[in-house]
């Protein structure tokens, strides 16, 4: 791939720069800061995280890993992650000053048909390319659900612009925006580029549960939109498919314990390191199953969309658990960092940031459920926001000795 470690070295850039955004918002819920606006700072941090951060490591890993060493050095893809680099960085810009207006439109616009140009050339490149049949399966689905998430931020600019709709439409637009990004673009895409790396190593009958499992995960993303959309009343052709989206996951984590606990599999995963980090985002992702399969009773639906620090916990479970681990774990074994003890020490650090915040998030979420929270939470959450930006910078730093050894 043309400039691999340059574009490797700018997504860890924008990790940084992503977890700085996350510390400054911490701050400002604690001091007062007058010229910050936190929900215009939340949109910039937001935008950026998919844009700056998932979405061009994600684009990075499949356009290294899954296409031939021809099709990687189209040109077409380095003006593809150039503008997906340079429309996220607009929409860090403009968001904080400006909130959703002209320019962060136009930018955040742009990026999405980016995301469609990128779609349509890598799935067009793949279908040439000699590849497992649940990698292109994962992979397409993956790319698809990037394009209909951008549903969700069209409706949103469709209400704003003629001001009509209800609260309701405006939060579903939202939800389908987030469950095919999650669920969907993030979640597909992590397990086709692990699928990818490990399924020559398993026997025949372990591939057949594995492309049961991934045609289970890409059926259940659809009905599983209805967990989360809200509804005035019962309908029950809605709730039909709210449960048939529940017993679709159930029976892709079903077909998952299948093969995933096979020691085979991780061993494969080296160094060690690297196989540590996987462990963590297959294990993010176990969860995340199990509670997105709970919503289907009312009570903890209630408590998943009632309560903030559980909607939080929930969407860094996969944005930072499934697929910042699994990024992380797959750059490890490339070797994108040197294998030192700085190295470790740095994605260690990182990582214990990543579980220590999402202990915080859980406790203080169950706490609200019982009405015994403590305002100890939001000082507990700054700091583990000031160890995520430590973490990323050591990371960076990890990285940045790699890049150099290389220019040398």
């Amino acid at each position: 791939m043309r400039n691999k470690n340059l574009w490797i070295t700018l997504s860890l850039v924008n990790l940084c720069v992503l977890a700085l955004f996350g510390l400054t918002l911490r701050t400002k819920f604690l001091f007062s800061i007058p010229f910050i606006d936190y929900k215009n700072l939340l949109s910039a941090h937001s935008h950026f995280a998919f844009g700056g951060w998932v979405t061009l490591a994600l684009a990075i890993l499949y356009i290294d890993q899954l296409l031939t060493a021809e099709q990687k050095q189209k040109k077409i893809y380095q003006w593809i992650l150039a503008g997906i680099e340079f429309n996220a960085f607009g929409m860090l810009i403009t968001f904080p000053f400006h909130g959703y207006a002209l320019l962060s439109i136009i930018f955040s616009t742009l990026f999405i048909f980016f995301t469609y140009a990128f779609s349509w050339v890598f799935i067009s490149d793949l279908r040439k390319v000699k590849a497992e049949a649940p990698v292109k399966l994962l992979a397409v689905s993956a790319l698809i659900f990037l394009v209909i998430s951008s549903i969700g931020p069209f409706t949103l600019a469709y209400q704003m612009a003629t001001k009509s709709g209800s609260g309701i439409m405006y939060r579903n637009a939202i939800y389908t925006y987030l469950h095919f990004q999650y669920n969907g673009f993030f979640t597909l895409s992590v397990f086709a580029l692990f699928i990818n790396q490990f399924i020559i190593a398993v026997e025949s009958a372990t591939k057949r549960r594995i492309r049961y499992f991934a045609t289970l995960l890409c059926l259940s993303v659809i009905p599983a939109l209805f967990l989360s959309l809200l509804w005035r009343g019962y309908n029950i052709y809605l709730n039909n498919l709210r449960i048939a989206g529940s017993v679709l996951t159930i029976l892709t984590i079903a077909s998952f314990f299948s093969f995933a606990f096979q020691k085979r599999i991780y061993d494969k995963a080296v160094p060690p390191l690297a196989r540590t980090l996987l462990i963590f985002s297959i294990a993010s992702f176990t969860i995340k199953m199990f509670l997105q399969t709970g919503t289907t009773i009312p009570a903890l639906a209630n408590a998943v969309f009632g309560y903030r620090p559980i909607i939080i916990g929930f969407l860094h479970l996969v944005f930072l658990g499934l697929v910042t681990f699994y990024i992380l774990s797959n750059f490890v074994s490339i070797g994108v960092f040197p294998g030192n003890r700085f190295s470790k020490m740095a994605l260690i650090y990182f990582s214990a940031a990543v579980i220590l915040n999402e202990v915080i998030l859980l406790t203080d979420g169950i706490g609200l459920m019982f009405r015994t929270t403590h305002p100890v939470y939001p000082w507990l959450l700054w700091i583990a926001s000031m160890l995520l930006f430590t973490g990323a910078l050591l990371v960076l730093a990890a990285r940045l000795r790699r890049f150099s050894n290389i220019l040398q």
